[in-house]
This record gives C-alpha cells, sequence and structure tokens, in this order.
C-alpha cells in the first residue's frame, strides 16, 4: 500500500507542485506538521539508494529541483518532441527540461535512486541521471504525450505505467517490409493519379500517408481483441486512397471514376465490396462504401460514411452508425449494449479540427449514456494548413487538438514521416480505449504535399511553408532508404516494390474499356421510390388497445409516483371505459410506440427534455419521488419483441440529429425519432438536413426514415418559439425525399406513426417531418375516442360532412390555423364554406383535393388559410399546385400573415388580434 502511494504521488504534482514544496520545508522542519502520506514520500525521497540522508539544504533542496524537473518533463515534454516531419514551430519562453536550469549536474543525479525520477524506471536504471535521460527521451521522441490534464488519478497513473514502461517493440523484418509496401502503395496511387490525370481532383494525403498503414495496423489489433466491424468517418482529403487501401475498392474501379466510366460495372462478384448509388450521384471524393475482410483472423467489415464537403459533419453520423451495430434491439426493453461489436474512427482535419463547432458536440456525446459507443479513436490528418490559411490565423491554441482537452481525453502527437511511431500510436491508443472505454485522439503531424487540391499552387500565399515541403522526400522514399541503410531489404527490392505499385495501377487503367461511357443525363428516380405510401385499412382491436394501455399504467408494487402524475396517467383509463372521453397526443402516440413495438419495429426516441416532453406531456419515463428510480411504461408492452429506448439528448441539435440519422441509415429497421425543444431548433441541425437527410438517397443511395417531431404553431411565443421553419422542408421536398405533416387529429398522429413504422426497411422508407403541436396537445377538438383508433388508417386529407351543393367557398389549412378555422366555423354556422384539412403537406394529396373540388357546382373560392407569413409556411409550395386543381372559373385567395422577415410578432396581444383577423377574414 505504501508503494502505491509513493508511486502516484508524483503524478499529481502538476500545478499543485509549488504547494508541496511548501509541505516538504514543513516536513524538513517538524516532519509531524505534514499528512501520513507526505511524511511517506518525503522520507523516501530523503534518502539516496545507498540509504544516507539527505542534508536538510542543499540536497534537499537539489531533490526539489528534480521533482520540479520531472514535473515539467512529463507536463511540457510534447512541446520539445520531435513531431514536426518539417516547418517546425517557434515556440518562445518554453518550460525548462534542462537539469543544469534546475541547480543539477549529472554527477548530483548519479547520487539519487532512479525511483525519484519514475517508480516505472527504478528496476531498469541504476540512478537518477539515467533515468531522467530515459524519461526526457520517452517524452520528447517521435511520439509526445498529453496527458496531465485528466482529472482521473488512476487513469493518468495508467497512462504513466504505459508510456514509462514500454519496452521497444521493433517490428519484424517481415513487418517492416510490408509496411513499406503499404507506404509505397499509398504514396505511388497519388503520384499515379497525379501523372495520369493532370489536373483531376482527389485530395490527395500526401504528407500524411502514414494514416493509411495505420488504419491497417488498427483493423489488426480489432481482431485480436474481437471487434468486427470499423465505422471510419472523414473528409475529402485522403478518401480515395483509404477507400482503395483499407476498403479494397478495386484500382479499376477508382479509375474508371477518373476515366468517366461506370465503376459498377468493375464490381467485385464475390460481394465483399459494397457501395450504393443514387440516381444523381455525387463526386468520387464524397463517396463511401463498405467492404467485408477475412484477413485478419474473424471477418470483418468496414465502412466509410458518405460525407459531404462539410468536413467534420459526418463524425456524429459515424458515432450513430457505430451505436447501431452495437445495440441489439429485438427483444422487449431497452436495446442491449456491447461496445466491443464496434469501433468508431474519426479522422479530422487539423484546421476544421478547432474551427467547427460540431467536433465539440460529437466529442460531448462520448460518454452519454445514450450516445457512448465504448470509446472511438481520433485520428488528425494535421497538414499544418487548411486550404491556404496558416495555423495562427485558424485557431487560438498550441494544437489543432488543444480544445480537446476538456473532455479529459489523452492526446498523441505523431510525427507522420516515422511510420513505426505511429503504428506504436495505434497499439496504445487500442489498448487505453479497451481499458477505459473513452475517446482518445492522436494528432498525425506532417505537411500537404499539393495545394488544396490538384490544381491550386500553394506556394503564391504559403511560400515558406512549400520551400520546404518541395525539397521533403515522399514518405515511401524516406522509410525505404532507411530499410535500405539498415539492411533490412535490398535496393532491387526498394526498386522492384515502387515499380510494382505503377504497374498494377498501368494495368488497371489499361483494362478499362474507354468506349462504354454513357452519361444519363435524365437522373430520374425509380418507381418504386416515388410510389407513395398506401393507407389501407390497418386491423386494430378495442380489445388490443385496451390490453397495450393498462400494461403501460402498471408500476411496481413499492414504486412511488408523483400525486398529482399519477392522477394525470390515471386519466387514460377513461376513454376505454366512457365513450365520451378521448385520446389525447401524448396518449395516441404511446399507444401508437407500444403497437409498433408488438410488430417487431424497435424505437428510438431522442431529444431535448423528450423523455417528459417539452410540454410536460409525455411521461415516457417515470422517476419514483423517495427513489429516483427510473420506469419505462413502455417496457411492460405484452406481446412486444422489440426494444424502446428514450433519451433526454445535451442541449445539441446538429450533432444529436447527425448522430440518430447515422443510427437510422445504420439499422433502417428501427424507427428512429429526433424531437425538437421547439420547431426552431432545428435551425441549428440544417446542414444535416440539406446535406444528408433529404438528398442522400439521390446522391448516394444511403436511404433513411428517421422521423421529426417539431413542434411548430403562432401561439403569442414570439419569433423564436413559433415556427419549425415549415417552408424550408417544403423548399426540400422533391422525388418522394421526406413526407410533411401537420395533424389535427391525434387518431391520425397514432396512424401516421404506424405508417411510417410499416415501410422502415422498404424501398418505400422515406423521412417524416411533423409539425408537432404545442396548445394543441391536450386540445379536445383535435382528441378522437377511442372508436377512432379501431381499425383505421392516416387520413391525408381530412374533411367534415357537407353539402355538395351548397358549396361556394372551399377553404385549406392544416395544423393549428384549421383547428383555429374549426372552432369558429363551429360558433358561425355556414354551409357554404367547405375546411379541408391538409395532415399531408408533402406529397401534396392533390388527388383527393381534386375529387372534391370537381363534386362542387357551385365553387368559386379557394381561400389558402395560414398563420405563418406570407412568404413562410406551405402557401409558396401549395399555391402552384393547387393553382392547377382549381377549375379555371374558380379564384384562389391566400389568408394569413403578410410577407414578414420574422416568424411571428413579439406581443401576445398582437397575435391574438392578428390571428383573429385571419379568421374573419377567411370566413367573410
Amino acid at each position: 500500500m505504501q508503494d502505491k502511494q509513493v508511486e502516484n504521488a508524483p503524478i499529481t504534482f502538476g500545478t499543485n507542485l509549488g504547494y508541496i514544496l511548501d509541505l516538504h520545508d514543513m516536513y524538513i522542519k517538524d516532519p509531524t506538521s505534514v499528512s501520513e502520506e507526505m511524511q511517506l514520500l518525503f522520507s523516501e525521497i530523503g534518502s539516496t539508494g545507498s540509504g544516507t540522508v539527505l542534508t536538510q539544504d542543499a540536497d534537499q533542496n537539489k531533490v526539489k529541483g528534480l521533482i520540479r524537473l520531472v514535473d515539467n518533463i512529463r507536463l511540457y515534454g510534447h512541446l520539445q518532441a520531435d513531431i514536426y516531419p518539417l516547418f517546425k514551430p517557434k515556440f518562445e519562453d518554453l518550460p525548462s527540461i534542462i537539469i543544469e536550469e534546475y541547480g543539477l549536474t549529472p554527477e548530483d543525479l548519479k547520487k539519487f535512486d532512479a525511483g525519484l525520477v519514475s517508480q516505472h524506471l527504478k528496476d531498469r536504471y541504476s540512478n537518477a541521471y539515467e533515468a531522467i535521460t530515459e524519461l526526457t527521451k520517452l517524452y520528447t521522441g517521435p511520439i509526445a504525450y498529453e496527458y496531465m490534464h485528466i482529472t482521473d488519478l488512476k487513469e493518468r497513473d495508467w497512462i504513466k505505467k504505459e508510456i514509462e514502461t514500454a519496452e521497444e517493440n521493433p517490428l519484424s523484418d517481415d513487418e517492416k517490409l510490408e509496411l513499406f509496401t503499404m507506404l509505397a502503395k499509398v504514396e505511388g496511387f497519388e503520384k499515379y493519379l497525379h501523372k495520369n490525370f493532370v489536373g483531376a481532383k482527389r485530395f490527395s494525403i500526401e504528407g500524411v500517408d502514414v494514416i493509411v498503414p495505420m488504419l491497417e495496423h488498427l483493423l489488426r489489433l480489432m481482431a485480436d481483441e474481437g471487434i468486427p466491424h470499423m465505422q471510419i468517418g472523414m473528409a475529402h482529403r485522403g478518401r480515395l486512397n483509404v477507400l482503395t487501401h483499407i476498403l479494397n475498392k478495386p484500382y479499376t474501379m477508382m479509375l474508371s471514376e477518373f476515366m468517366h466510366q461506370d465503376p459498377l460495372k468493375m464490381l467485385p462478384d464475390d460481394g465483399s465490396f459494397a457501395v450504393t448509388q443514387g440516381w444523381h450521384k455525387d463526386v468520387k471524393y464524397h463517396l463511401g462504401a463498405k467492404k467485408t475482410r477475412d484477413d485478419n483472423k474473424i471477418e470483418q467489415t468496414v465502412t466509410l460514411a458518405n460525407n459531404p464537403s462539410h468536413l467534420e459533419v459526418v463524425g456524429p453520423v459515424v458515432l450513430g452508425k457505430t451505436r447501431a451495430q452495437q445495440e441489439t434491439t429485438n427483444s422487449a426493453g431497452p436495446a442491449s449494449y456491447d461496445h466491443n461489436k464496434a469501433l468508431a474512427v474519426l479522422i479530422h482535419g487539423d484546421s476544421a479540427m478547432p474551427g467547427q463547432g460540431v467536433v465539440y458536440e460529437t466529442l460531448n456525446l462520448s460518454r452519454l449514456e445514450g450516445y457512448k459507443v465504448g470509446g472511438s479513436i481520433h485520428i488528425v490528418a494535421n497538414n499544418r494548413i487548411g486550404f491556404t490559411t496558416d495555423e495562427a490565423d485558424s485557431r487560438s491554441t498550441v494544437y489543432s487538438t488543444s480544445n480537446a482537452s476538456g473532455f479529459d481525453v489523452p492526446v498523441l502527437h505523431v510525427n507522420a514521416d516515422n511510420p513505426e511511431a505511429a503504428i506504436q500510436t495505434l497499439r496504445f491508443a487500442l489498448k487505453y480505449r479497451q481499458k477505459f472505454n473513452k475517446d482518445i485522439i492522436i494528432d498525425v503531424i506532417g505537411y500537404r504535399r499539393h495545394g488544396h487540391n490538384e490544381m491550386d499552387e500553394p506556394t503564391p500565399t504559403n511560400p515558406l511553408l512549400y520551400q520546404e515541403v518541395k525539397k521533403h522526400d515522399t514518405i515511401e522514399e524516406l522509410y525505404g532508404k532507411q530499410l535500405v541503410e539498415n539492411e533490412t531489404i535490398t535496393q532491387d527490392q526498394f526498386d522492384q516494390t515502387l515499380q510494382s505499385v505503377n504497374d498494377e495501377l498501368r494495368a488497371a487503367q489499361d483494362s478499362i474499356d474507354k468506349d462504354e461511357m454513357v452519361e444519363d443525363t435524365d437522373m430520374l428516380a425509380p418507381e418504386d421510390i416515388l410510389a407513395g405510401h398506401d393507407n389501407d385499412v390497418e386491423e386494430m382491436s378495442f380489445e388490443r388497445l385496451n390490453e397495450v394501455n393498462e400494461a403501460m399504467l402498471e408500476t411496481p408494487s413499492d414504486f412511488n409516483m408523483f400525486k398529482k402524475l399519477k392522477n394525470v396517467l390515471e386519466k387514460r383509463r377513461e376513454p376505454f371505459t366512457d365513450k365520451e372521453k378521448r385520446v389525447d397526443w401524448a396518449h395516441a402516440e404511446a399507444l401508437a410506440f407500444a403497437t409498433i413495438n408488438q410488430d417487431g419495429t424497435p424505437i428510438r426516441l431522442s431529444g431535448q427534455d423528450t423523455e417528459r416532453g417539452t410540454f410536460a406531456h409525455r411521461h415516457a419515463v417515470l422517476h419514483d419521488v423517495e427513489t429516483g428510480e427510473k420506469h419505462y411504461p413502455l417496457h411492460n408492452t405484452p406481446n412486444s419483441n422489440a426494444s424502446f429506448n428514450i433519451y433526454n439528448s445535451p442541449l445539441t441539435e446538429a450533432a444529436v440529429v447527425g448522430y440518430e440519422y447515422g443510427y437510422n441509415i445504420e439499422n433502417n429497421d428501427a424507427m428512429v425519432i429526433w424531437e425538437a425543444q421547439f420547431g426552431d431548433f432545428a435551425n441549428m441541425a440544417q446542414v444535416y438536413f440539406d446535406n444528408f437527410v433529404f438528398s442522400s438517397r439521390s446522391k448516394w443511395g444511403e436511404a433513411s426514415g428517421i422521423t421529426f417531431l417539431l413542434p411548430h404553431a403562432q401561439e403569442g411565443q414570439g419569433p423564436e418559439h413559433s415556427s419549425a421553419r415549415l417552408e424550408r422542408f417544403l423548399d426540400l421536398a422533391a422525388e418522394s425525399n421526406m413526407t410533411v405533416a401537420n395533424l389535427t387529429s391525434t387518431s391520425n398522429y397514432f396512424y401516421l406513426l404506424r405508417r411510417q413504422a410499416k415501410y422502415l426497411g422498404t424501398d418505400k422508407m422515406r423521412p417524416l417531418v411533423i409539425m408537432s403541436p404545442k396548445s394543441l396537445l391536450r386540445n379536445q377538438r383535435v382528441a378522437q375516442p377511442v372508436d377512432a383508433f379501431v381499425d383505421g388508417s392516416f387520413k391525408e386529407i381530412i374533411v367534415d360532412e357537407y353539402d355538395k351543393s351548397k358549396i361556394s367557398t372551399v377553404l385549406l389549412s392544416s395544423g393549428k390555423m384549421a383547428v383555429d378555422l374549426m372552432d369558429a366555423m363551429d360558433k358561425n354556422k355556414d354551409e357554404t364554406k367547405l375546411l379541408i384539412r391538409l395532415e399531408q403537406l408533402y406529397p401534396f394529396p392533390d388527388e383527393q383535393i381534386k375529387e372534391i373540388l370537381d363534386e362542387l357546382p357551385s365553387l368559386k373560392l379557394i381561400r389558402f388559410v395560414q398563420e405563418e407569413p406570407e412568404n413562410m409556411g406551405a402557401y409558396q409550395y401549395a399555391l402552384p399546385l393547387i393553382q392547377e386543381l382549381a377549375p379555371s372559373d374558380v379564384d384562389v385567395e391566400y389568408v394569413g400573415r403578410i410577407k414578414r422577415a420574422s416568424p411571428a410578432e413579439g406581443s401576445n396581444e398582437a397575435y391574438k388580434a392578428i390571428q383573429q383577423k385571419i379568421i374573419d377574414n377567411a370566413l367573410e
């Protein structure tokens, strides 16, 4: 125990070093004036290896100096490490790690035991001088370590031990040859493309080539740990090389894309390499793929996620995909989770890592129950430049990784020109991940051989850097020559290896038929995707609904529920015993979720305050008021064979939407739902809507059935809590890429959710966007009796009974506006007006509307009524569609707020007045 205390003590010095030294002075005067732990420490360091007690002045001061030196080597050694292949930055006023500046000489240190430097070195070195020399080498070599910021003592101690006990583990000659061969392929591929496709964009990996063999080595280490799946997220730089040499995309497929041929003709017949492709397609350096490999003891899949040019946004998508692979969802209750089923590898750019906020949103997910993946490995492809922007202009920190320190993750910086050191970092990283299930960052510091793309000349904007780059040998030359000098390989082997890479690429290119180029300029979506969803009547019995309702109301006998909440939930029995009582919004949702689970579809729902619901309506998680224990009513669902998970998300939109999208594309059979606290919060996730969710299928053939619940309505809450920006979704709507709904009935919500679940995992699957209610959550006009839930279906439009011969004006409206009109029309009966409630806005229910319009002989006017400003909401989208449907002698009018720069007024009184004016104008 005492040995352990002494071993741990120095690691805690850090910023407390001054305090430790003050305690030491107190100990010299009176040993009993400090704690027993400090007495133990100071008694140990107060003796030399021979047991001679140090004097109280000179020798004790030298020990203090040694303690400061050791601490600074561990804290700041990374600032003097050999981690820059070229253009080394100049740091000023660095903490010194030179022994003389601590009042020490080599002779002084030779008198001290090596254990004073490190308990991990005491058995390997005979004195402190030898130990301090080794310690300096360890912390200032081609790998630099930052870990002293980590708050957990055991974790810091483990890392320190790993660093300071690491034995040199050189690669065997065969392994070195293999590493050289991989580097030759990586660099040879880039050089071949540069020479044969001049000016073609490829976003070369040259300068950080070593990342590719790092990934290859990581796959082997994963196999040793029994981890079968690797999920990779990266931007465009180096993507083609990773596809070719990690996912084994055939050279013929890759080269055919440069030659404007159809790469799918070269797809391997064995099914081991899988790609999807949309009808619009995308540029080759955005594309992903999936490879099944069996060359590392176990069968493994490697998936590279599709990613647009928004760099870091793919990070949370990959985490979601990883979590989906780690979970088993085919049984009732929560999904079971095993972090050893998959590993996420996120490759960052050095400018984007500190520059894009989604990186920090993603890091923040890493230890949250609903989002953790057992630790991700982050690799920074550190080119030390962003397009033309120097490091000094792209961040306010020493390293591109510095801002990640707050997440208590270790950072390893490694010289990209030292491939053996780079491989070593992967061993450390996976071992750490397996031990602590936390993220770790490897900063691969290199350079960028060419400009931002291969048509760009970087010298005019970055002359000093590129003076060095142009004189610098490429990695396969550097490492190959090193192996020749060490007689690991011969010069002939070196030359033959480089030549064989070029020959293989040339043969691949020569095999491609250059006369088969056919470009599809129509790019039409497949018919099965364009086909709409059916709205057939479902069998849904009263007995089934009652059974799941009763099950959800059951709680453990010793569960202490909040009394008022218990009374609220008990009222959910009433609609099943009293036909006058109705099923409100949250109740309908719970019934839908339960029956969807019974049908075998797992559900994952997340968002801010989603467990309770923003408006205290859902209560999908109950809390014991005395113990804090949680109870999940939906886990009681009888005859369920699918999981239900619900999570309160962090106050994050972008990364969480990306995560849920990733989960859904990996597990198409799961119903994945994201709920915004208020609809306008979705603004923060716009990049995922634009670049992933609603365009991924047409670009990449990547299908999603994710559902979004976005609270939306004018209710006097001001500009920021009124609009989910319905118009933005309708602007993006095309080619059956989504369903957009704004509902007025709880039974319709029930059947819309069930319809969405029905098509998951099929060609008709598509995202669902619901403008979900706020005040309507408890509105009794919106709530429906249980009979409306029995043997029903989703209705794209809802129309109450009417006399066809009397209708002269048709009102088209949706959501809360439609409900307000219903209330007003009840008070002032007018048989000449007909309200068509547009429950589904996209795909537009034109045939159903036309069928009604064609049967109205007295029709003179169609009014589109909305509460959003004229330039927002659904009007601009719906107007041309309505004009096509309207008979030639029927006018089409707009009723609503005028065009505005802001979605809503800030005054509640103004809201009421304007809303009433809209209703009056609609009904005049």
